[in-house]
């Protein structure tokens, strides 16, 4: 809900740490294994167990540009991210992946869920707008039982309806009533 009060569930663990994910080093441009900046988050309402987690790996080259990023706490409006782009590499833009996987034993245990519960992985890569190149990657995982996805779905302006029995639409599928 939009009015719920979010708090962290372990402390934010914000140091260097070998990246040793080969699809999120690859996101990232750098050698898998290579020690960068890693900002560990477990968050949800309070009271409640964790809602997620929330991992993202900052590339060397803006963590010795921007001191700033190492901050546990900042994840606010003028925080790490407002400092990248204000350093120059702003405004951002984000290439989001999406899929559904089964959680790492590190994962069920710091979410509260058994190891057959589904989890949304949720990857996100920012782009700096001053070289194209990546700055970040967050890794977001959410049990799928408090995961939701909802879209809306138009009609192009191209599409004729009702279909027409010849053209690029082809023949009528349905039934006339």
């Amino acid at each position: 809900m939009g009015n719920e009060l979010w708090t962290h569930h372990i402390k934010p663990d914000v140091r260097k740490a070998p990246i040793d994910d080969a699809r999120l080093a690859h996101m990232l441009n750098v050698p898998v294994g290579e020690t960068i900046l890693r900002r560990l988050r477990v968050t949800g309402p309070e009271g409640e167990p964790a809602f997620q987690i929330s991992t993202t790996w900052i590339h060397p080259r803006i963590t010795t540009e921007i001191p700033d990023v190492e901050d546990p706490y900042g994840t606010g409006p003028g925080a790490w991210i407002d400092a990248i782009e204000a350093s120059g590499h702003g405004p951002l833009e984000w290439l989001e992946r999406r899929r559904v996987r089964m959680p790492t034993p590190d994962e069920a245990k710091l979410l509260l869920i058994p190891a057959e519960l589904p989890v949304w992985e949720i990857v996100r890569i920012s782009y700096s707008a001053k070289d194209e190149n990546a700055v970040d990657v967050t890794q977001v995982i959410i049990p799928g039982d408090r995961m939701e996805e909802v879209s809306r779905l138009r009609r192009d302006e191209s599409a004729q309806w009702p279909h027409r029995s010849e053209g690029p639409d082809g023949p009528r599928v349905a039934p006339t009533p």
